[in-house]
Parts: structure tokens; C-alpha cells; sequence
């Protein structure tokens, strides 16, 4: 395929390591070509001026200027190009402040590759019924913050709370934990028989296996006690724990705290309806959540 027929995509990301990593999934299919890569916000908003990308991939917190600050001065300078945000921040706040920005799309670390070269894909396909490329990010925007907003006042006050206690968000257990308690919020029932039922559930939606989301969680627990947790986990449960939690306590703990505080306020998207069996029912069910 020759490059003027490929999808030209500009990342940035503080980490270099991670835009090399990044670069090669994007190219690997051969219908992306990675036309640029920073670590700070001057030099992408530089990159997005000179090369003009169908695409610009970025994490919130960059070198210099963040993220959102590139958004910023490409709404100023009316410069258009898909924006899909990638990052370990996944607050509500954060999240509408760069949908308001232009950001088109946001993907919390860690990311799938598959999903996100599926995401880029759609996100650029020139045939849509609303006819100009504007039009296309607009309402593609509309559809898919009330999506995020369903569940994102749970999600921000979970992520809250594991920040207080000192999980950090670069770790993949503090993601496992916060999918187990939502999932555990909206249903009670599936912390029994965790290691057979949430575990294998929670593997499913992260393409990793069982056993690996047991250790991450234990590992993110670990990293809770050492810091502020024990004293955040009193203060939600009412007694002191001497003893490290093992995963299920501590997963039912956080669920039954928000699920006593907020009742039924949170819209709860029933975690079923994410699991991912097949390639194609990941290609339908995405694709769905995108458009719908």
C-alpha cells in the first residue's frame, strides 16, 4: 500500500520507550504509518502543523505542555484531525475536559491493540451518512460521551478511591480492581466463587488469563497496604484489619461501600454485555458501542 493511501498517524507520549512499542502496532497491518512521535506538547502541536495527519494519538501528560494544551492550540488554529487520548489518568474530569477540547476518543492504559487500530479505523472512514469529516467527529463525540458518562461517576469515585490509598494507575491491578468492583456493584453475586467467575470474567475483557489478574490484584493490594490503604479501607469498613485483605474481601468491601453510599444512582453498564469470547463478537460488540 503505498503511504499516501495510509492512515498518517502523529503519537506522543513521555515514554519513548512506549512510542516505539506504540509505532510498531500501529504499522504492523500496514495500513498506518507513524509520520511523527514526541514527548512534549510543543513539539506535537509543531508535528500536527507541519506533517498534517489523519491522526493524532497522545497521552494526557506529556513533557513541557500536557495534552490538553495541544487540543487547545489545534482549536485555536482550527487544525482538524482525529484526536484519541491514551492515558493512566481515566477521571471524569479529565475526560470531558479533553472531549470539550476535540478529543474524539478515550482509551484508558492499558490499552488492546486490536481495539485501538480498530478504533483509529473507524474513527477515519471516510463513508458516513453525515457527509464532511466535521460532521463525522461531531457526532461521533455526541454518541460516545453519554456512552462513557454511563458509567464514568462510578469509575471516577473507584479511581478516587484506590488513589487515596495509594495504588498507583500504571499498574494493571488497580484497573482489575476497579472492573471487580463495578462489576461487583452491579451484581453481588459474583464474588462467589471469585477465582471461577470474576477472575476468568475480568481475563476475558483484558485478553490475559485468570491467574494473572489474581496476582496483579493481590500485587495492587499489597502496594495499598504499605501506603495509605489500611487506614482508607477503616474508614470505609468501619474496623481495622491487622492483616493485609486478601482480594475478595477487599474487592467487596469497596463494592459494598458504594453500593450502601449511592444506591442505585450509578447506571451501571452490565458487565455481560463487555465479555469477549471471539474476534468477531469484539469486532460487533465494539463497533456497536462506537455507533449506536
Amino acid at each position: 500500500m503505498q503511504v499516501r493511501n495510509k492512515i498518517r498517524v502523529v503519537i506522543a507520549d513521555r515514554d519513548l520507550f512506549y512510542l516505539q512499542k506504540l509505532k510498531l502496532c500501529l504499522e504492523r497491518r500496514g495500513d498506518m504509518v507513524v509520520v511523527g512521535m514526541a514527548d512534549n506538547g510543543p513539539a506535537v502541536f509543531r508535528m500536527v502543523q507541519e506533517s498534517t495527519p489523519d491522526v493524532l494519538l497522545m497521552d494526557v501528560i506529556l513533557g513541557e505542555k500536557d495534552g490538553v494544551w495541544v487540543l487547545e492550540q489545534m482549536k485555536e488554529q482550527k487544525k482538524e484531525c482525529v484526536c484519541i487520548m491514551i492515558s493512566a489518568i481515566d477521571s471524569d474530569t479529565v475526560v470531558r475536559r479533553a472531549v470539550a477540547m476535540g478529543a474524539d476518543y478515550y482509551m484508558a492504559k492499558p490499552i488492546q491493540g486490536d481495539l485501538l487500530l480498530e478504533r483509529i479505523r473507524q474513527l477515519t472512514e471516510p463513508i458516513h451518512p453525515y457527509g464532511s469529516k466535521e460532521k463525522i467527529w461531531t457526532a461521533q463525540r455526541e454518541e460516545i460521551v453519554p456512552e462513557r458518562q454511563r458509567v464514568s461517576a462510578l469509575e471516577a469515585e473507584i479511581s478516587s478511591l484506590l488513589s487515596r490509598m495509594g495504588v498507583p494507575a500504571s499498574i494493571k491491578g488497580y484497573h482489575f480492581i476497579r472492573q471487580a468492583v463495578m462489576m461487583a456493584v452491579e451484581d453481588a453475586e459474583v464474588m462467589i466463587g471469585i477465582t471461577k467467575g470474576l477472575y476468568p470474567d475480568i481475563a476475558r475483557m483484558y485478553h490475559t488469563s485468570a491467574s494473572k489478574v489474581e496476582r496483579a490484584i493481590r500485587h495492587a493490594v499489597e502496594s495499598a497496604w504499605k501506603k495509605n490503604g489500611r487506614q482508607v479501607y477503616f474508614e470505609i469498613s468501619g474496623y481495622h484489619m491487622i492483616e493485609k485483605p486478601t482480594n475478595g474481601q477487599f474487592i467487596a468491601i469497596l463494592a459494598e461501600y458504594f453500593r450502601m453510599r449511592y444506591g442505585q444512582s450509578y447506571q451501571v453498564v452490565p458487565y455481560e454485555k463487555e465479555m469477549v469470547k471471539t474476534e468477531n463478537d469484539l469486532h460487533r460488540e465494539e463497533k456497536l458501542l462506537l455507533f449506536s
